[in-house]
């Protein structure tokens, strides 16, 4: 039989304590990340709906092109080519909001907790290499719309590409160790 002592009591309740932290904060966290998710489609959408044309060249690294008005068929297909990144991040946002959600209900060092938080790294990881990309892309479609005949290729990695990456590299190490930690805890369990 084992005994409490008073040192127990204390030390237990401080943990179910942040334990309750954790809980309401991840919940936050979790309808954060679906209205983040929904927020950055709408404003992706209204971007190239209501973006003057010469704002839109000069984003892609065109400022000195003429900013003859694009049609909505240009306009349509540079949402597409820019919802490339932000749908991997999107899908991001969401894997984060499932273990979040698993989080709040108690489900911390699981298989399927921590799946979540690797999709999330992996879908930021992509997120950040497809956007160089999809932004040379976005020049070919933008100056092959523009009537002066010439055709732009404009490729850029910025220093917000290379944090994503070092960002998504760091949560996908930190969901190998809690990985980790649940083997761990699970050898440990069968010696009991």
């Amino acid at each position: 039989m084992q005994s409490t002592t008073t040192a127990d009591v204390p030390a237990g309740r401080d943990r179910q304590r942040r334990l309750r932290r954790v809980r309401g904060l991840s919940a936050i966290m979790a309808a954060a990340c679906l209205t983040t998710s929904a927020l950055l489609t709408a404003a992706m959408a209204f971007y190239w709906a209501a973006t003057p044309t010469r704002t839109l060249l000069s984003q892609a690294g065109l400022a000195n092109s003429p900013a003859t008005e694009l049609d909505v068929t240009v306009r349509a297909l540079g949402f597409v080519v820019a919802m490339l990144p932000l749908a991997a991040l999107i899908y991001g946002l969401l894997s984060a909001r499932r273990c979040f959600k698993a989080f709040a209900a108690g489900d911390i060092f699981s298989r399927r907790t921590i799946g979540h938080l690797m999709a999330f790294a992996v879908a930021v990881a992509g997120s950040a290499f497809l956007k160089p990309f999809t932004g040379a892309a976005m020049s070919v479609l933008l100056s092959a719309s523009v009537a002066t005949g010439t055709k732009t290729l404009a490729f850029h990695i910025g220093s917000d590409t290379l944090i994503a990456l070092i960002f998504a590299g760091a949560v996908a190490i930190i969901a190998w160790v809690m990985t980790e930690a649940a083997d761990l805890s699970d050898e440990n369990k069968q010696f009991v």
